[in-house]
């Protein structure tokens, strides 16, 4: 007895109360399982009469009852009829028959049949489920709300904040709460069921994150029910309250896109069934900020109240009387003051109300009231009967006080899309309805400005990430910031500048990345984040992998150039120390590379001298051999480098200096020590053909009784062998010009092809670490080959030298214009003038129009010796012999030379008021006017 009188008090204690319309007590499934136990049922059992003393068949039934009579013996319990148990197995009467009717429980006795049907809804709460439509729930069911509250009403319904039991139900995850809160939209059932069924079809169907999420839906007495995710607030209420804090502007463009696309699904809608794709045309005809649910912590905004909304064959057309809505944000075309009825309307009267909610955001973003503007809107409509009201039109019009509004926004605005924006709004809100935009256009037009509102905040987010002071990042992770940095930087200025038309077909997905990238980048930082194998988090790392993806091949060339030119362009040496430093995973290599070549050039701008031991070798190690000056430069010898015994052919470079040095060697061999570690790949590694096109330098050495160094650089690489010969190109084609009398070889086409093009690009990659060659002519591009008469087969293979007078580009050292090579000098570079890269591309220029003409400069400048070295010549050179390149070389080869020679007032036309162009917009002009055009040239 005593036993029985606990339970019966534990299952008080465990009851619940519902609320709503089926108000009394039920018991959830798992609260049942803390009170009623296997043995709890045995010592039930043990109590019956018929059982007592027979143990064996006490556990029988004791199993019995816990796989498949557990909820009618705690019906039973409840009631003090337990021992009615056995009528129910010896009958095999389960807990899946639950409910039973009196009839179907005839074998008890009426007291005990009439208290266990009244009683047994408590103890089979219905279970809401997600997904579950067309439920039909019974009158006496309990339906397990614990809370609710009123939150919405008007014609179309009365939306409640309710509150679920979190065992009986499987529509949120409800995590440790007992509790889930979802949005329970009530309206009077139509009888014949075809409203309810139209409402179905919608959100069943319609699924976008923009869209309220639909849960399910049931029918309980004259009610038809609609259940969705719950949010914090709506979109009025959020604009209402000024505060901007609670969501950044990038998440407001993104949701006011979704949004936008979210219409234009509804607008145009397709669903599949068993006889296939079905099209329909819809509408919601009730837009308004508050049918736009915002849930705060996913900063979501999420499109509701479908009570308006109709789906048509799409035959027919989405025209239709219009039967309801709100005053505020209804078209011109709703509503006709003169005869007073309501308008034909169809889809346009969504875009007309998404453009008056748009004009409402803008308000917001500038920070200015949105209350202030629905005051300012305050008008009274001409007709027989005079309306005052607030909304946004006036006499078929758009309101004049709307059209000075959005002025004032669009006038020197703190949103730096602010103009965009308000000019989309005047382009949706056109008082006629058939000339305004698709809501398909709409939508296409808000995802451009909320990638760019995107990219914006995820910008700032590096920056913050990068920042010394950044919390819970090491400082190597903070490097590895700054290169996802740059790659970031370089895919959106690669993007930035495809057509219009390549960039819609492309940018699908971009914004979701982006968001990705914005959270991963937002995310907290601390020692449990999962680091992937490059160091960074792996969705930072994908989301900007998948930004990257989907660019036109020759775009993601560009992007991966871009990128490493955004790291070398940094002037952050300490940055570019660590870089260079640090082991760079795979992803990294290249932009590893050019890092350590930019910061080699920084660090002898700064006179940093990389290791402890000079570059210098003793004299005595070389044998200078025999050189031809007909066929190369004097400035140019081989020789012979002999050391642990060991004996190799070497390049010798001579480097003079004037006689009033004399006594400062010391800081002649400083500088001569940071020219060897920017020649040698060992110190400073290269990019792309500068590996091949550039021989490594060894070191130095000094001959003071003729005041010059040699620098002294292996040959192995450009395949010299004993009996080969050193010769410039400036001397092949003279010979070949002056000399060739059939017989010599003629130079294929395409090999002077592959010379320019890797010329170009060698150039590109020098320039890209801040470096210049300061030098360039035809004599310093030497080949190797057993004698002239073979020369042409191996001009493919020449590589350039002459980079004795280079020099970091940051460097304030010069030595100014050289007297010899005048003619590969541009005119503007005089004595005090600092040498800047377009006097490179000038240098490069001659030598590509040499090689295209077959003919050296200098055979051009006899024929018009009335012409001074200078301008005048670059001009007769531009206009008499670079239009001949056309026909002989092609229009690619002919244009990138024509740049290279006039590069310096082409851009200098670019240049701001104050004289400065930016040196990474003059490297990708490089890159797209020289490099590219001449990459395509082939034979």
């Amino acid at each position: 007895m005593g036993e029985m009188t606990d339970i019966y008090t534990d299952l008080l204690g465990i009851r619940r109360k519902a609320q709503g319309s089926s108000k009394g007590y039920y018991y959830t499934r798992n609260s049942l399982n803390s009170v009623i136990s296997e043995t709890r049922v045995q010592a039930i059992l043990s109590g019956i009469p018929s059982l007592k003393g027979n143990e064996r068949d006490v556990c029988r039934f004791a199993r019995l009852v816990m796989n498949s009579a557990f909820l009618i013996l705690a019906i039973l319990i409840s009631n003090k009829d337990e021992v009615y148990i056995l009528e129910f197995l010896f009958r095999r009467d389960t807990d899946e028959r639950i409910p039973y009717t009196d009839s179907s429980l005839d074998y008890l006795p009426e007291v005990v049949r009439k208290n266990f049907v009244d009683k047994q809804w408590q103890f089979n709460p219905i279970i809401l489920q997600r997904g579950q439509v067309h439920l039909e729930i019974q009158g006496d069911a309990m339906l397990p709300i614990l809370s609710e509250e009123e939150v919405g009403a008007g014609g179309f319904g009365t939306v409640w904040k309710t509150g679920l039991d979190a065992d009986c139900q499987t529509l949120i995850q409800p995590h440790t709460t007992k509790e889930v809160f979802i949005a329970r939209k009530e309206q009077e059932r139509d009888i014949s069921g075809s409203t309810e069924r139209a409402i179905l079809d919608l959100v069943q169907n319609l699924r976008h994150p923009n869209i309220v999420e639909f849960l399910g839906s049931y029918t309980h007495g004259r009610a038809f029910n609609l259940l969705f995710r719950l949010a914090t607030q709506d979109l009025k209420m959020f604009l209402h309250q000024g505060d901007s804090s609670v969501m950044g502007s990038h998440a407001i463009y993104r949701n006011m896109f979704g949004v936008a696309e979210a219409l234009s699904k509804i607008h145009n809608f397709s669903l599949q069934d068993d006889l296939g794709n079905i099209s329909r045309i819809g509408y919601h005809h009730d837009l308004r900020p508050a049918n736009i649910l915002v849930d705060i912590d996913r900063k979501l905004f999420m499109l509701s109240d479908f009570g308006l909304s109709r789906m048509k064959p799409d035959e027919e057309t989405s025209t239709t009387k219009l039967r309801g809505g709100h005053d505020d944000y209804l078209g011109p075309e709703a509503f006709d003051t003169q005869a007073w009825v309501n308008g034909d309307v169809g889809r346009p009267l969504d875009v007309w109300a998404f453009g008056c909610i748009l004009s409402e955001v803008a308000t917001f973003l500038e920070g200015k009231s949105v209350q202030a503007f629905r005051e300012e809107r305050r008008a009274t409509h001409a007709g027989q009967f005079p309306i005052t009201d607030h909304s946004f039109h006036l006499d078929k019009s758009i309101r004049p006080a709307v059209v000075a509004w959005l002025s004032v926004l669009a006038t020197a605005p703190c949103d730096p899309l602010m103009v965009h924006l308000v000019s989309q709004i005047r382009e949706i809100m056109n008082p006629h309805a058939s000339r305004r935009p698709k809501m398909s256009e709409v939508a296409l037009n808000l995802r451009t400005l909320a990638l760019h509102s995107g990219v914006a905040a995820v910008s700032k987010c590096f920056k913050d990430l990068m920042s010394p002071d950044a919390r819970g990042v090491t400082a190597e992770h903070r490097v590895l910031y700054v290169i996802e940095y740059k790659r970031f930087e370089a895919w959106w200025s690669v993007y930035a500048s495809l057509h219009q038309v390549v960039q819609m077909e492309i940018s699908g997905d971009l914004l979701r990345y982006v968001t990705e990238l914005y959270g991963a980048l937002n995310r907290d930082r601390g020692d449990g984040i999962v680091q992937s194998m490059e160091g960074l988090p792996p969705d930072c790392l994908h989301a900007i992998d998948q930004l990257c993806k989907p660019l036109p091949k020759t775009s993601s060339e560009e992007c991966q150039a871009r990128w490493i030119q955004n790291v070398c362009g940094m002037e952050d040496i300490d940055t570019l120390q660590q870089i260079r430093a640090m082991a760079m995973p795979v992803r990294y290599r290249w932009v590893g590379v050019g890092a350590a070549m930019k910061h080699m050039s920084m660090a002898i701008s700064a006179s940093i001298q990389y290791g402890q031991r000079s570059r210098y070798m003793d004299a005595g190690l070389i044998e200078i051999g025999e050189s031809d000056s007909h066929l190369v430069h004097e400035s140019k010898a081989t020789g012979y480098l002999t050391r642990d015994g060991f004996t190799e052919t070497v390049l010798i470079e001579w480097k003079t200096y004037n006689a009033s040095w004399k006594g400062h060697e010391m800081r002649l061999s400083k500088i001569n020590d940071d020219l060897v570690n920017l020649l040698d790949p060992r110190v400073t590694p290269r990019l792309g053909t500068a590996q091949h096109r550039i021989p490594n330098c060894l070191g130095y050495f000094h001959r003071p009784h003729n005041y010059r160094f040699g620098f002294v650089y292996t040959i192995e690489a450009q395949g010299m062998s004993n009996n080969h010969r050193l010769i410039s190109l400036n001397s092949f084609l003279q010979v070949m010009t002056e000399q060739n009398n059939g017989d010599y070889e003629q130079t294929d086409l395409g090999d002077y092809f592959l010379l320019g093009k890797e010329l170009a690009a060698c150039l590109f990659a020098v320039h890209q670490v801040g470096w210049l060659h300061k030098n360039l002519s035809s004599h310093h591009i030497l080949v190797f080959c057993p004698d002239i008469a073979s020369a042409s087969r191996h001009i493919k293979s020449a590589f350039l030298t002459g980079f004795n007078d280079s020099r970091p580009e940051a460097t304030s050292f010069t030595l100014g214009p050289k007297a010899e090579h005048k003619l590969f000098q541009h005119p503007d570079y005089l004595p005090g003038v600092p040498f800047r890269r377009t006097f490179d591309y000038y240098g490069l220029g001659i030598v590509l129009l040499e090689l295209g003409l077959g003919e050296t400069v200098y055979n051009i400048k006899k024929s018009h010796s009335d012409k001074t070295v200078g301008q005048e010549f670059r001009m007769k050179l531009l206009d008499s012999y670079v239009p001949q390149l056309g026909p002989v070389m092609g229009a690619r080869y002919r244009d990138a030379v024509g740049f290279c020679l006039d590069a310096e007032r082409l851009l200098a036309e670019d240049r701001g008021q104050d004289g400065h162009v930016d040196e990474n917009d003059i490297q990708r002009v490089f890159q797209e006017k020289v490099v590219e055009l001449l990459a395509g040239c082939e034979a």
